[in-house]
């Protein structure tokens, strides 16, 4: 009776044993024992990254005395010094501190971001929960500094301006720098240029040259085999065992993971994943969305240098809504412009909760070995450009033939709201990897890209 009874626990404790670890052979499918998006223990909604890294103007202007200027660096990290004193401003927030409507500045330090940033995306990561700032300042285009008052700050959403002052705001150290500018080595600007009868509402860069052309590398080469693969492991982590891999006819290299998750690298360098798992309950607010837009791209590859944030917007995906986030980057101090034939951008992320379902991504970096091909060459002034360009409303020329139709019409003139060089990107051959200096012209609804050398209308949009 004892033998059988011992006999009997040997075989409960030979089958447990067994189970136990047959369970490492048989039971290790992908996100059974942990899940790979939980392998990082950062709270969604803390950023890891630098923000104001990414949430950055695009270009910093400058007037001040009889002094005009517009940079598209940061040498002297005004706007990081700014962010502490937005800080200090909205830390200290009292109503009563507030003007709405008020008056710009005459002489003024103002930062242009590409697009309005809700507010916040400022006072989420500041960790303030004042609504009564959000309320106040509910988007921001500009932040302006008035240097001839040290305890103010001004925002402008691109209607309305909200200045805010007080004994807690102190921009004396930006007044400093600006105080010892070079503007003498800056772009000179023209005002009051007349084109016509009409007048350019806004000041007029001056250049004549600039580096033309500037050859490009895509930042990810398809045939990089051992490179590709080890991002599709970053990317997949624990999953990736369990991932097929397949390439297209067009080279397009296709990691699929499931029906759940895809990863396409194309021959020019585009990267694009898809990823749909995601918990349609889950519900963050614009910064949490945010928050998990950049901590993953800090993550996976990178963010790249001189980037910043150029729009976003609200999107609906699979039935859920979410948020849409697009960055762009500059090359040689310039915006870079993506060519719409083939809507690419240089970085998208769809958000939905706080899960990254869409990412999207297209870098080219300045090819060093080709740096002995790119010279300094002349260009055309941005009124001539704009002058060859104008449609005086004849259409047939003197010798009786008719004119080619131009795109600008003498009534945009007044309607011109900003006129800068930039580095255009056809992105339509993979092995003609340069980008050309263009002259970029807004209005109030198009804009029109000019080859700067030519004076030819490239695109509009």
């Amino acid at each position: 009776m004892i033998h059988k009874k011992i006999k009997n626990i040997v075989l409960f404790v030979m089958v447990v044993v067994c189970v136990y670890l047959s369970s490492y052979v048989w039971l290790q499918l992908p996100d059974f024992i942990s899940s790979a998006d939980t392998e990082d223990n950062v709270p969604d909604d803390i950023i890891v990254a630098d923000i104001w890294e990414v949430v950055r103007p695009i270009k910093n202007i400058i007037k001040y005395k009889e002094n005009y200027t517009v940079i598209y660096t940061d040498k002297f990290d005004m706007w990081g010094k700014t962010v502490h004193i937005i800080n200090d401003a909205f830390q200290n927030y009292d109503k009563s501190s507030v003007t709405e409507s008020a008056a710009f500045p005459k002489e003024y330090l103002k930062f242009d971001f590409s697009t309005n940033i809700p507010s916040e995306i400022f006072t989420g990561h500041m960790q303030l929960e004042n609504a009564e700032i959000n309320k106040a300042v509910k988007n921001i285009k500009n932040v302006i500094v008035d240097l001839e008052n040290t305890k103010s700050l001004y925002f402008y959403d691109g209607i309305n301006t909200v200045k805010i002052e007080g004994d807690n705001i102190d921009t004396s150290e930006l007044l400093d720098i600006i105080k010892n500018f070079d503007f003498e080595s800056e772009t000179k600007y023209s005002f009051d240029q007349k084109i016509g009868d009409e007048t350019v509402q806004v000041p007029v860069p001056l250049e004549v040259s600039a580096m033309n052309p500037v050859f490009v590398q895509s930042e990810l080469d398809v045939f990089d085999t051992y490179r590709i693969n080890e991002i599709a492991k970053d990317y997949f982590k624990n999953n990736y065992d369990y991932v097929r891999k397949s390439v297209e006819v067009s080279g397009n290299l296709v990691y699929t993971y499931r029906t759940e998750k895809v990863l396409k690298i194309n021959e020019e360098g585009l990267l694009d994943f898809y990823d749909a798992v995601f918990d349609p309950n889950s519900v963050t607010d614009q910064y949490e969305s945010f928050a998990a837009a950049v901590n993953f791209t800090e993550e996976f590859l990178g963010f790249p240098k001189d980037v910043y944030l150029s729009n976003l917007e609200s999107i609906q995906h699979e039935g859920n809504y979410g948020y849409r986030y697009t960055f762009s980057y500059k090359i040689l101090e310039r915006p870079i412009l993506f060519s719409k034939v083939r809507e690419n951008t240089a970085l998208q992320i769809d958000v939905v909760g706080n899960k990254v379902v869409s990412y999207k991504r297209f870098i080219r970096n300045i090819d060093d070995s080709q740096m002995d091909k790119m010279n300094n060459t002349q260009i055309l002034p941005a009124v001539e450009v704009i002058s060859r360009n104008l449609d005086t409303g004849e259409s047939v020329t003197a010798e009786g033939t008719v004119s080619e139709i131009k795109p600008i019409k003498i009534e945009m003139i007044k309607d011109i709201n900003n006129i800068y060089l930039g580095y255009f990107d056809l992105a339509r051959i993979s092995k003609e990897q340069m980008l050309r200096v263009v002259w970029v012209i807004e209005t109030n609804n198009k804009r029109y890209i000019f080859n700067a050398t030519t004076g030819a209308l490239i695109e509009e949009w």
